[in-house]
């Protein structure tokens, strides 16, 4: 069955987040193109059959994560709330003790909202060899 631009377009938000914009600009050109008259349908199957690809590398991401500890910290005590603020807002700053947790269990409750199956949880910190070391203890 051949997939329309527009069901193509809807599927984009199911990829991983490093093929949505090249096949967002591939699907605007074919339409252009096609708009001009030109035949795509070729090029068109081939892009929607890389979007399944991306969709479903997304799925095994999703289905590959982890069971997820949370140790006795006090992050973890307001992990439900902290949860909601992330999905209800593009931008949160969260301020704790040192040794709240905020280093390590914010990934993870990133994680358990499935954050990080289409893309990447990026993690920062003032200095290098402290990004590293997080790094490490958040790989664990």
């Amino acid at each position: 069955m051949q997939k329309t631009f527009k069901q193509l377009r809807r599927q984009l938000q199911l990829c991983l987040t490093r093929h949505r914009f090249a096949y967002g600009r591939r699907l605007e050109r074919l339409q252009k193109a096609q708009r001009h008259g030109e035949s795509v349908q070729d090029k068109l199957q081939t892009l929607a059959q890389q979007i399944e690809r991306s969709m479903a590398d997304r799925e095994k991401r999703l289905a590959s994560i982890p069971a997820l500890s949370f140790p006795d910290l006090p992050i973890s005590a307001k992990k439900s709330e902290i949860a909601a603020l992330i999905e209800a807002n593009q931008v949160l700053i969260l301020c704790g003790e040192t040794g709240s947790g905020k280093t390590t269990q914010l990934p993870k409750i990133c994680l358990s909202l499935g954050l990080g199956a289409a893309g990447l949880i990026g993690h920062t910190q003032p200095r290098r060899v402290a990004a590293r070391t997080v790094a490490d203890r958040i790989a664990e």
